[in-house]
């Protein structure tokens, strides 16, 4: 089948040829509540390094005005332009366990030739399973540990956990189409899907990618980093919940989320994506708790590492950024969260919290709207 591939879709890397059991998948844009897949790919990536095995043409599959690709300006004069990268890199864990990655903007376009190109990348590196990693909002609070439930494309990869609630109907992201493909091909798939509280799916939540990758390594035998993110995932639940605090609606709220989430576990049953009161009005009132703290940490930071040096340019790129989410919004981006993360290790926190841009809400909401 070599003849048939689709070269024209991708170039090889220096690791072109090489051999692993697992793929893991995660595509930016899709459904993705608090960073939490970005977070832990990017956190591998961070730690464990990376060899190209193959880059593929942005320019057949990416709408660029749905992906800028980001330019460099200094002292007025533009230095470059870098176009959005979807990559397949072969990684190790710790103690040397080679796994493929593939990750980078979701593509807009060519889905199913792109899906049949990265099977034949898979079958000839010898890959038996792959894995995908996100976050969706749900009714847990903040205060207990992540569920991680599991979906898969066999029956039998799915391990004893709550059952769902009636079927669901909503947009697949690219992942999930990719598994459903590879899986015609006898390649299963494992969507791991970590349970983000609704009121914090807008920021970045690094205890969800702790609790993706704790997950991940358990089910696929690896030795993953986890532990930036759980020290980072401390402090942050920790200023939250100081937050929460000071506020007797909100407070009540998060106890009732509390209450409703110990009375699951204690039956022995995890709560499911579907579990939990969700009143719009608490919602907000949650929402307002923690966009007024991160508004602050924004400011306390004088901005965020971007912003502009000239008073007559308003905030550079960030500032930009910000500008296209909303007036008086902030963008917490996957390596604003990475930089707090590292400055806690130095003592001190950076940069401030800025919310992420999703492309859909409430795409786990059942057909029935319940």
């Amino acid at each position: 089948m070599v003849e048939e591939r689709h070269v024209e879709l991708y170039h090889e890397g220096p690791a072109s040829g090489a051999r692993a059991p697992i793929l893991l998948t995660h595509f930016d844009g899709a459904m993705d509540a608090g960073a939490a897949g970005s977070l832990a790919v990017t956190q591998m990536l961070r730690t464990l390094g990376g060899e190209r095995v193959a880059t593929f043409d942005s320019d057949q599959l990416i709408d660029y005005r749905a992906h800028r690709p980001v330019m460099t300006v200094e002292d007025w004069v533009t230095t470059g332009v870098e176009p959005p990268e979807i990559a397949l890199d072969l990684i190790h864990d710790d103690l040397g366990r080679p796994v493929l990655l593939l990750h980078g903007p979701e593509p807009d376009a060519k889905w199913e030739a792109f899906s049949q190109t990265v099977a034949e990348l898979v079958h000839e590196a010898g890959v038996e399973v792959s894995f995908s990693v996100h976050g969706i909002p749900a009714g847990v609070p903040h205060t207990r540990p992540t569920p991680v439930h599991i979906q898969a494309t066999d029956p039998s990869l799915v391990p004893d956990q709550a059952q769902m609630s009636g079927s669901m109907q909503f947009p697949a992201p690219l992942s999930a189409f990719l598994q459903e493909r590879l899986s015609t091909t006898g390649i299963e798939g494992v969507t791991l899907l970590a349970a983000v509280p609704y009121y914090m799916a807008d920021n970045a939540y690094p205890r969800a990618a702790s609790a993706l990758l704790v997950k991940l390594s358990d089910l696929a035998d690896l030795s993953l980093p986890v532990g930036d993110l759980e020290r980072g995932a401390t402090e942050d639940i920790a200023q939250v919940s100081a937050l929460v605090e000071g506020n007797p609606e909100v407070e009540r709220t998060v106890q009732a989320l509390e209450r409703h989430y110990d009375a699951l576990s204690e039956g022995e049953s995890s709560p499911t994506i579907s579990d939990g009161a969700r009143d719009g009005t608490q919602e907000s009132d949650i929402g307002d708790v923690i966009e007024a703290y991160l508004a602050n940490q924004s400011r306390r930071s004088g901005g965020g590492a971007g912003a502009s040096e000239d008073p007559g340019v308003e905030g550079g790129s960030q500032t930009a950024s910000a500008q296209e989410v909303g007036e008086g919004d902030t963008v917490d981006t996957v390596q604003d969260a990475l930089d707090r993360l590292a400055g806690r290790e130095e003592g001190a926190d950076r940069t401030g919290m800025r919310r992420p841009r999703h492309r859909a809400d409430d795409q786990w909401d059942s057909p029935s709207g319940d």
